[in-house]
């Protein structure tokens, strides 16, 4: 009996290390993992007019960071009108993170995506154009949307507002922003 159950059990044991590995109970492949992915990944430098509370950010990758000798940034432009460009900028915001519902204060700097689609995507391509914006009114988020100015110079007590839907809206938090104009 022992001879017939001890190479049984070896069997058994060698056939149960074949079975194939279960998923992992967290596989996250969906479209706004894809979407958080963009931004994990990559930082938003000023394409144009930096340094400016209008400029344009794209998204960028970090060939190499600011040093003791030069405090610029080297990034490597993955879209918009810079895609493709190699260029040394100060105005970089290197962490940012979505915005949910409640959580946005009066007066706060925040990223927002140009085209302010309806529905999220996850098309690199459309993310190609990003505004600092100064919160205005929220009295509308529990409708999804939020009420932002954009000022055009330290003096511009009269900004452009529009409406944006809160998934096109970022915290930026490195490096912290403030309001760019001067109040007297």
């Amino acid at each position: 009996m022992k001879k017939t159950i001890l190479p049984l059990l070896i069997a058994l044991a060698l056939l149960s290390g074949c079975h194939p590995k279960k998923d992992a109970p967290y596989n996250r492949t969906g479209q706004n993992d894809s979407y958080e992915h963009n931004f994990r990944n990559t930082v938003f430098a000023a394409c144009l007019s930096e340094g400016k509370p209008y400029a344009r950010y794209a998204l960028a990758r970090v060939k190499r960071k600011p040093n003791e000798c030069d405090p610029r940034y080297k990034v490597l432009f993955l879209n918009g009108p810079c895609k493709g460009r190699i260029a040394l900028t100060q105005d970089v915001i290197t962490q940012t993170s979505p915005v949910s519902g409640g959580q946005l204060l009066k007066g706060e700097v925040v990223l927002r995506d140009y085209h302010n689609p309806r529905v999220l995507n996850a098309d690199t391509d459309a993310l190609d154009h990003w505004n600092m914006a100064v919160v205005y009114d929220t009295s509308r988020m529990d409708e999804g949307v939020v009420e932002l100015e954009f000022p055009r110079d330290s003096n511009d007590f009269m900004a452009a507002r529009e409406f944006i839907f809160l998934h096109n809206v970022r915290y930026i938090q490195k490096p912290e922003k403030k309001d760019p104009r001067i109040w007297l």
